[in-house]
């Protein structure tokens, strides 16, 4: 199927040309067709399938067909007519991007509010006249509340990634716009996964809504699954030796606190292996900065959270790595969908622990697949491990941090007790000019290397690019 089988206009065609797109995907042939028509929608589909294209497109079509017939003169006045609510400040802007790209040729307006941002600018853009408004619930009733938006004559709601706003917490906000947009009005909703909240909110909100269930993404043969059975304190050693020996250039890695994010990323950097968090702590800026970087390849691995990393979306992504299993086991779902998009290739590694397994089994059970699973070599049970990593307190509060104690590398008890060395060229060196020996044989070599100017950790292995 082509674009130009679906109820398209000439304009909004000639926009989806230029952006370069020439077929549209399942959830595009599938949704366009009813919501142009009217219909309430309810979409299972997540980040990545193309909804965001398809409620666009359909509710652009619905205003240049709506207007011409009415011959309304937009010079004459604006009003919010689309509103679009979606959870992250990330998913607003790429929202309020894709409406922009296919409506170039038409005259409406688009802006994206959220939280995070100054309020006066978006206010000011607001008084100018937009038609179409993207927002997060906390900015957007922000707005209402103290500036008097008027959305009453929004005649075209969507919900975006609602098991995601409900989640957040957002359900009694959801409602609330119901009540402020104009009654006969066009509701579409999305998400990647149905629960009974989302089951009861659609019954809520839409009026025999036309279902559209498009397979999840966690299962699509382009995605290759691979899991690793290990101690759970030594799950950065394993990630920083797959990175450095299979030279990845681009990993996102999923944690399930801020805590453990700063902290593997902490391990990384000690291995050479460029990285960053993305986490609700950075300010938007340094999120910004690490998701620029790392689509620019500068870093090899960004380490997010599931709530910070909604709403990202990086083209032909590689890979996946759950380092952590997440809290809910829907966002498993939302993890490795972010992979394998678009016809691409791509793999998703989970690492677990022997106290994990049984979550590890529901995981399969969502998915309705078996993931085949590895004991990595060195790994095994009962295996020696090296000093940096057997004194992990990893259940404690203090996610990451190690045993208390004088150091006797000398920083800040880092490094408990024994010196050690992995028997590789400064493959787990602090960076100083202490030669460490013990957990791990000593190649003969490492006293050598340790003298004179200190090195960063495991540079020679890990730190290049290039392998």
């Amino acid at each position: 199927m082509s674009f130009q089988s679906l109820p398209l206009s000439p304009t909004i065609l000639k926009a989806i040309e230029e952006v370069g797109y020439q077929q549209p995907t399942p959830v595009q042939q599938r949704v366009i067709p009813v919501a142009v028509d009217g219909q309430d929608v309810l979409a299972s589909a997540e980040t990545g399938t193309g909804k965001t294209a398809a409620f666009a497109l359909s509710t652009l079509q619905q205003l240049e067909v709506n207007d011409v017939a009415q011959q309304t003169e937009l010079s004459h006045g604006r009003a919010v007519r689309v509103l679009v609510m979606t959870p992250t400040r990330e998913l607003a802007i790429q929202i309020q991007q894709c409406f922009s790209d296919y409506g170039k040729h038409l005259p409406y307006r688009s802006l994206a509010v959220y939280g995070g941002a100054s309020i006066n600018p978006q206010r000011k853009a607001l008084a100018q006249g937009i038609d179409i408004l993207v927002a997060t619930p906390g900015r957007l009733f922000d707005i209402v509340g103290q500036y008097q938006l008027d959305l009453s004559q929004v005649v075209h709601l969507v919900i975006d990634e609602a098991d995601r706003m409900l989640d957040m917490g957002f359900v009694k906000d959801i409602e609330k716009v119901r009540r402020l947009v104009n009654l006969q009005h066009q509701t579409m909703m999305f998400s990647a996964t149905y629960s009974q909240a989302v089951e009861q909110l659609a019954k809520n909100m839409l009026e025999q809504p036309a279902l559209v269930n498009i397979k999840s993404e966690a299962t699509t043969k382009q995605i290759t699954h691979k899991a690793f059975k290990l101690d759970k304190r030594r799950k950065a050693e394993l990630l920083s030796e797959l990175i450095g020996k299979y030279n990845w250039q681009q990993s996102m890695v999923f944690v399930s606190s801020k805590e453990s994010a700063e902290f593997l990323v902490s391990e990384l950097k000690l291995d050479g292996i460029s990285a960053a968090v993305f986490h609700g702590d950075k300010t938007q800026g340094a999120r910004n900065r690490a998701l620029d970087e790392f689509k620019a390849g500068k870093i090899r691995a960004l380490v997010a959270t599931d709530l910070a990393a909604r709403g990202i979306d990086i083209e032909a992504l590689p890979r996946v790595i759950n380092f952590e299993l997440p809290e809910e086991l829907e966002d498993f779902v939302h993890r490795v969908g972010r992979t394998g998009r678009a016809g691409l290739s791509g793999e998703a590694m989970t690492f677990f622990s022997e106290q994990e397994k049984s979550k590890f089994a529901e995981i399969e059970a969502l998915i309705e697949q078996t993931i085949p699973v590895v004991i990595p070599k060195g790994y095994e049970p009962g295996a020696p491990m090296p000093a940096r990593y057997r004194e992990l307190n990893l259940d404690s509060s203090a996610v990451g941090k190690r045993a208390s104690g004088k150091s006797s590398s000398g920083k800040n008890g880092k490094f408990k007790g024994t010196k050690h060395t992995h028997g590789k060229k400064g493959k787990f060196a602090s960076g100083n000019k202490t030669n460490r020996s013990g957990s791990a044989a000593s190649n003969g070599k490492s006293g050598a290397a340790s003298k004179g100017k200190s090195k960063p950790s495991r540079q020679g292995k890990y730190a290049s690019n290039k392998g």
